[in-house]
């Protein structure tokens, strides 16, 4: 998969909105371990945290985010990014987002067969209790 010009731009306006939420840490490029697998999704959402920077760093993360986001790139199939959040819910995930620049959606996945989708109105995830505004990513 390679990330293309929609889907860093669209990476970047996502990590500025999530900012700005108080109660959750923003990191991209993360490395989750899975049951000795690795999963890199583009976005994870961890309970506030202090980081340390001159500390030892970390490599692979064994505790699981709050939620992940992925952003479909041309290359990829939804349904490469589907199979990854069921293995995500195994692994105690709470929400998972897709979202799609090209129809400037985003679904919010509370398990493997419920999500919510959000296109040109604010985009609310009830695991998190977290709202955004579908302008601030898409526009």
């Amino acid at each position: 998969m390679s990330p293309s010009y929609h889907h860093g731009y669209v990476c970047s306006k996502l990590i500025a909105a999530l900012s700005s939420v108080p109660d959750i840490t923003v990191f991209t490029e993360l490395t989750l371990q899975i049951e000795d697998k690795d999963y890199v999704p583009d976005i994870c959402l961890y309970p506030k945290r202090e980081i340390n920077l001159t500390g030892k760093d970390i490599l692979r993360m064994t505790e699981m985010p709050l939620a992940v986001i992925e952003i479909l790139s041309p290359t990829q199939a939804a349904q490469e990014l589907l199979d990854k959040f069921d293995r995500y819910f195994q692994a105690g995930i709470r929400s998972c987002w897709l979202v799609t620049p090209f129809a400037q959606t985003v679904s919010v996945y509370q398990s493997s067969s419920q999500a919510a989708v959000f296109h040109n109105e604010k985009i609310h995830d009830p695991a998190l209790q977290i709202e955004l505004e579908w302008r601030a990513i898409f526009l």
